[in-house]
């Protein structure tokens, strides 16, 4: 059986490692982007079943992120914490 995959979108790179371990100790296989155009590009190429987002990041806004995400047929149904 595959592991999901969750995709975890911060620019704290303690933050983002602290997440990952936990998820990781949980079963969940991880995926992490630092910025908003290395998470856009992890999705599509991806398509994790869960998205982990910050708000602020330095490229583009946790908004802006799931504005592409929900406008996109094949990530809509990709659900996202924020």
């Amino acid at each position: 059986m595959l592991k999901q995959q969750i995709l975890v979108v911060d620019d704290d790179k303690e933050i983002a490692r602290l997440l990952r371990g936990y998820l990781e100790k949980a079963g969940y296989g991880v995926l992490v982007a630092y910025d908003g155009q290395t998470a856009v590009h992890t999705l599509r190429r991806e398509k994790p079943d869960l998205l982990v987002l910050d708000l602020m990041l330095p490229d583009m806004d946790g908004y802006d992120i799931t504005r592409l995400v929900r406008r996109d047929d094949s990530l809509r149904q990709i659900p996202i914490i924020m």
